[in-house]
């Protein structure tokens, strides 16, 4: 509610010139060629995937951009690999340094980059500035301590990440054999003049994480963001027989209580190739004197229970005008109890669970 009343404040001071300037950006975003809707790629839709995920966007105000990646093994390690870049339209301080506007000349542009991963130990590769760059079928980030090229075309994609002469990752990524009917998503959701678009690749990987065999799921996202970034609940669990679960839930805090702005969870059984979605998430959070943290989710009556547990974290904090915080958390799973209409789902089926939660808190204009 804050951001409402400071963002109508905002555009109703602005000349009239820069006014029509800005509902035009919006206007151009949200009307642009192959506009995207809603809905599961089939094989060979691939050009809308690429042109969102290995393209600038012409950013309005208050827009974002950003390229997330996820990697998760699924050999009964708890390997877990992360790389995140990107800009904003305007200025922004991230985790104390301060970003200026990015703007895009010559298909180069200014930004962040922040890359971390746990192996024996957690292992943390870069959270500085970065150059972010198109380059043919491609995109390349680097920062003052690493190079990360990730180029392609959907529906296969390599990861190389350097620090000098030593290789930290080198990645191939490919559509999954188990499942050849959910891996793509394309979304777009805008209200009046805010909103946002992004591709989602559910995807397999194998190769090398600092010169050991890493392979598994993997999670890579491409978002534009046209407003503040809210609070949310997410996590996505890899089990070792390849099922998954999701959840998504954003909400927004009116005098100390949470309001859900959408509730999402889904599970992948991997053992039927079948999707369940499920109603009503809930989320607990309980921390723990030792430091490590435990999650309680729950849906519909319990006919979901899972508890996930925390084994290394990292946060990161946005300001601009307001303060956002974004913890990842890596996580265990403890328990897990799945009923769908015909059996219970236990960990007796999947095997161990592996993932990420993520906390945030605030909000950034």
């Amino acid at each position: 509610m804050r951001f409402i009343h400071e963002r109508d404040n905002y555009i109703k001071g602005l000349p009239d010139v820069e006014k029509k300037a800005f509902v035009a950006s919006i206007e151009k975003l949200k009307d642009s060629k192959d506009k995207v809707e809603r809905l599961l790629l089939k094989k060979g839709s691939s050009k809308g995937v690429d042109e969102i995920l290995l393209s600038f966007e012409d950013l309005p105000l208050f827009g974002k951009e950003y390229w997330f990646m996820k990697f998760t093994a699924n050999d009964g390690s708890r390997s877990q690999f992360f790389l995140m870049f990107g800009r904003s339209a305007g200025d922004i301080e991230v985790n104390g340094r301060y970003v200026e506007t990015s703007r895009v000349i010559d298909s180069r542009t200014e930004g962040y980059c922040v890359c971390w991963g746990y192996d024996d130990v957690q292992r943390k590769f870069t959270d500085h500035f970065g150059t972010i760059e198109m380059k043919n079928d491609g995109v390349i980030c680097s920062t003052e301590d690493i190079q990360a090229d990730f180029h392609g075309s959907f529906p296969e994609y390599t990861l190389d990440i350097s620090d000098g002469d030593r290789d930290i990752c080198s990645l191939h990524i490919t559509e999954p054999s188990d499942d050849e009917n959910y891996n793509t998503e394309l979304t777009e959701n805008f209200k009046g003049l805010f909103g946002y678009r992004l591709a989602n690749l559910y995807f397999d990987f194998r190769g090398t994480l600092l010169e050991r065999d890493f392979s598994g799921k993997c999670y890579v996202q491409k978002v534009i963001v046209v407003g503040p970034l809210l609070p949310w609940k997410w996590s996505r669990i890899i089990f070792r027989n390849g099922s998954v679960l999701t959840y998504y839930i954003p909400n927004i805090e009116i005098a100390g209580l949470e309001y859900n702005i959408r509730n999402f969870m889904s599970f992948y059984d991997a053992s039927t190739g079948e999707m369940h979605y499920f109603r009503k998430a809930r989320v607990r959070e309980y921390p723990s004197e030792r430091g490590d943290k435990r999650w309680v989710i729950s849906s519909e009556d319990n006919r979901v229970f899972v508890v996930t547990k925390s084994y290394c974290s990292e946060s990161f904090n946005f300001t601009r005008n307001f303060n956002f915080s974004y913890i990842e958390n890596l996580v265990d799973v403890m328990d897990l109890k799945i009923e769908t209409d015909d059996k219970v789902i236990t960990l007796e089926e999947t095997g161990s669970g592996l993932g990420m939660v993520e906390d945030t808190s605030g909000f950034v204009i």
